[in-house]
């Protein structure tokens, strides 16, 4: 299937790789950043992150920077000298951010780069209100990312632009989902309508989480059919991602 000009995310870079996938005319931009620690993407941490990112820049293709799912004191200044060479070549860029303090620290900072709500930007009810959408927008978002065709339609009526992955991130975290079951010790749809039942069961093939690590996460790819549809369509940016399920944790 040809694919339209689209982003490119990997679970591993090296310069020559990045060489590579710049000079693909089908790539308008790489996904740079690891969700975790960035010598799990990068040979040499950190540095190859910045360096790789001037890389793509120079080359005259667009990065999307995936900043860390948890920034914290530790790795705040990281995240920010990264965001801030990306802001110095005045080009738009833009930043896939979980949470709203990132977020501030991008648009606050650097105003060339756009904003991406990624797709580990869980609400506590794990699905995303009318409300939660019009938040983003009026935060200045620029899109979300998404693996569903329908809510990418949904993104659209909102005005928000879908990041639309060839194969999405699944994976189950330790919680307690269900506080009917952890009263009671059953869990009883008769007792809520909440859709507990059905979500875990969902999610019983995957892996778990502990303290934020992902062990052996995996990607499910999007239906042909699917992709054919949003390759046809014009109003949503197309994210490949390479390389997946090819390397466990």
């Amino acid at each position: 299937m040809k694919m339209k000009k689209h982003f490119v995310g990997r679970e591993s870079y090296d310069p020559e790789q990045v060489g590579q996938l710049c000079g693909r005319d089908e790539v308008k931009g790489i996904i740079l950043g690891d969700l975790f620690c960035q010598k799990r993407m990068f040979r040499n941490g950190i540095a190859d992150l910045i360096l790789l990112t001037d890389q793509v820049l120079s080359s005259g293709k667009t990065v999307i920077y995936q900043a860390p799912l948890y920034v914290t004191s530790r790795n705040a200044d990281e995240v920010a000298s990264v965001l801030n060479l990306m802001d110095g070549y005045g080009k738009e860029s833009y930043v896939i951010v979980q949470d709203f303090g990132t977020a501030e620290m991008a648009a606050c900072d650097c105003g060339s780069i756009r904003l991406i709500w990624g797709q580990l930007g869980r609400v506590r009810e794990r699905r995303y209100s009318d409300d939660f959408l019009l938040f983003l927008k009026e935060k200045g978002f620029t899109g979300m990312e998404t693996g569903d065709p329908d809510f990418a339609e949904r993104l659209r009526s909102f005005g928000l632009v879908p990041f639309f992955n060839t194969a999405v991130l699944q994976y189950q975290t330790l919680g307690r989902i269900c506080y009917v079951e952890y009263q009671t010790g059953r869990c009883d749809p008769g007792l809520c309508h909440t859709g507990c039942l059905s979500l875990r069961a969902e999610h019983e093939e995957f892996e778990m989480t502990v303290d934020g690590y992902m062990l052996g996460k995996k990607y499910r790819p999007v239906p042909e059919q699917t992709l054919r549809e949003i390759c046809a369509g014009q109003n949503a940016e197309l994210i490949v991602r390479e390389n997946i399920n090819e390397t466990g944790e």
